[in-house]
């Protein structure tokens, strides 16, 4: 008689998909990415052969929903992927597994799973529903703890790279190395995980070599490290056969890391996939160079975003962002003279006033670009733990909206969202909930009659 053998250990990877504010986009889809990467990993690794991974992406409002597929797939473990606009649901699914399972290893990764986050009122104690927190990359660190023995603290606390929760705080393991080859990263498109038609998300590199107080970017570790030109056109050809109508590059900038710009401009020499659909990236304009506009150029169709902020110096001090105005303003009409761009300023950054605001806003929308205007937000690994204390920071612990700060009061912000929607709207905008868009007031010239060629 056979001995039964034991099941596959089964992985739940939980998300939540936003909606586009505004139906921007239209028909275009924006899967998550995030997770599908953790998916891949573990699928990638050939000592996790046979495990079974179930991703689990519902609707804000189907809490109830999440749990009960959750529950049905029985998993051994529960992952999930946090930002912004997921966080306080996703944190809800948890605390109800929890109940219904009180011993499910739960792990939270993504970008708002950060111990700081996790200690806002409406979130803590975190130690009651959640094991540990990924703070950073996940790839290497979910192959390690799916292949655990056991969840039992000792073995949390085996795995390199772990935030654990305790009763009066957090426990960090040993420090993780950032990963030394990205190439080794797996691809959800190479595993056939990343949705046909959809759009499409690339990376070129990790980190960004600014820290501006605002941004997330800037609390990682600069690096030089860049994927490969092989894997960027391995991914690239992916994209084609997904039929991707729109390729978002995932970068902090287009032009941050100019090997990684350069592996992604040989890499779309080879396929030329970039010139078959539309390319969408930041970059950043006072360091660029003839290179980057020769390949915009080249792929033909291209939205870039900009990021303004402020045209006040001092306040982009405070933040610890660079400035450069005279710079700025040729970057900016060079970029426009080749492509389609956005200028991204901030309402409410501390520091700031409304008048101040205001002069930014009249000045970016003086210049051949699109603005776009976003809410200040208080995000993990930027104003919820890099602000100033004299900054008198409050903000909504669900949106991270910034409600009052230094220089604004909480009827200034709202006057100025108000005004903000009047103005959008009446330009021919869009308003959102925490944006506001402004379209193009001058016609594009060509770029080289700009360039006088």
């Amino acid at each position: 008689m056979s001995l039964p053998t034991a099941r596959p250990r089964r992985v739940a990877l939980v998300c939540l998909t936003p909606r586009p504010d505004a139906q921007e986009l239209g028909h275009l889809r924006l899967p998550s990415f995030g997770i599908r990467r953790i998916h891949a990993a573990l699928l990638g690794d050939p000592e996790l052969a046979g495990l079974q991974v179930a991703q689990i992406d519902r609707r804000a409002d189907d809490l109830d929903g999440y749990v009960e597929e959750i529950l049905a797939f029985e998993p051994d473990l529960v992952g999930f992927s946090i930002y912004v606009w997921s966080a306080p649901a996703m944190i809800e699914v948890a605390r109800r597994l929890r109940r219904h399972r009180p011993n499910l290893p739960i792990v939270f990764g993504g970008p708002s799973a950060r111990s700081a986050f996790f200690d806002l009122e409406p979130y803590s104690p975190a130690h009651r529903y959640l094991d540990a927190l990924v703070e950073g990359d996940g790839e290497e660190i979910i192959q390690d703890i799916a292949k655990l023995s056991s969840f039992a603290r000792s073995d949390w606390e085996s795995v390199r790279g772990l935030t654990l929760p305790t009763e009066t705080g957090w426990h960090r393991t040993e420090r993780r190395p950032q990963i030394a080859s990205l190439d080794r990263i797996a691809s959800p498109y190479a595993h056939g995980l990343m949705p046909q038609g959809g759009v499409a998300y690339l990376e070129t590199f990790r980190g960004c070599p600014l820290s501006c107080r605002f941004c997330e970017w800037g609390s990682k570790e600069n690096t030089k490290a860049a994927f490969s030109a092989d894997y960027v056109a391995g991914e690239l050809e992916a994209f084609r056969r997904h039929e991707a109508p729109a390729v978002f590059l995932l970068d902090a900038g287009l032009n941050l890391n100019i090997g990684a710009f350069r592996n992604l401009r040989i890499a779309n020499q080879r396929s030329g996939f970039l010139k078959e659909t539309l390319f969408w990236a930041e970059i950043y304009p006072s360091i660029v160079r003839d290179e980057h506009l020769a390949f915009i150029e080249e792929i033909g169709t291209a939205y870039l975003g900009v990021g303004m902020q402020s045209m006040d110096p001092a306040v982009l001090r405070l933040h610890d962002r660079p400035s450069d105005s005279p710079r700025f303003e040729a970057a900016v009409r060079a970029l426009a003279a080749v492509t389609n761009i956005e200028l991204q300023i901030i309402t409410a950054l501390p520091g700031d006033t409304p008048e101040g605001f205001f002069r930014t806003l009249d000045y970016a929308l003086s210049l051949p670009a699109n603005v776009r205007v976003y809410h200040c937000l208080v995000l993990p690994d930027a104003l919820l733990t890099r602000s100033r204390p004299e900054w008198n920071v409050r903000f909504d612990t669900e949106t991270m909206t910034i409600r009052s700060c230094e220089g604004w009061s909480e009827e200034a912000v709202e006057r100025t969202r108000q005004e903000l929607r009047r103005r959008a709207l009446i330009a021919g905008g869009k308003a959102g909930e925490f944006w506001w868009a402004f379209p193009r007031r001058e016609e594009r010239p060509s770029w080289r009659r700009a360039a006088g060629q």
